[in-house]
């Protein structure tokens, strides 16, 4: 029942498939993207500062904004919160670095000594 087939040698390789294998897996090794870098304290400091300086729009979209930009320098942004944003921010205006152009900070003022 021993059928008659001619067996290939497992060591054998042909030239013209070894080299088509290689050039595969150059091109897999090209089209994988590197993790991108998360932003560090100075890149969101920095972020929000072009950002105070180029937004025009609500307060409320800020955030997405200053994201945006740290996603265009090449930044994972998925540990970068509302939070963080705001605290920057703040901790600027209140060193004089920016100025509080949104008038976030003057409202939280004038609420909290008004009463």
């Amino acid at each position: 029942m021993r059928e008659n087939k001619s067996e290939l040698s497992l060591d054998y390789v042909p030239d013209d498939v070894l080299e088509e294998i290689l050039q595969e897996e150059r091109s897999l090794r090209q089209r994988r993207k590197k993790k991108a870098p998360y932003p560090s304290s100075r890149d969101v400091v920095e972020a929000v500062i072009e950002a105070v300086r180029s937004f025009s729009g609500h307060p409320d979209d800020f955030p997405d904004y200053v994201i945006s930009l740290l996603e265009q320098n090449g930044f994972d942004t998925r540990h970068v919160t509302l939070k963080r944003i705001w605290s920057t921010y703040e901790k600027l205006v209140r060193r004089g670095v920016i100025s509080d152009r949104l008038g976030v900070l003057a409202k939280r003022y004038d609420e909290r000594y008004s009463e």
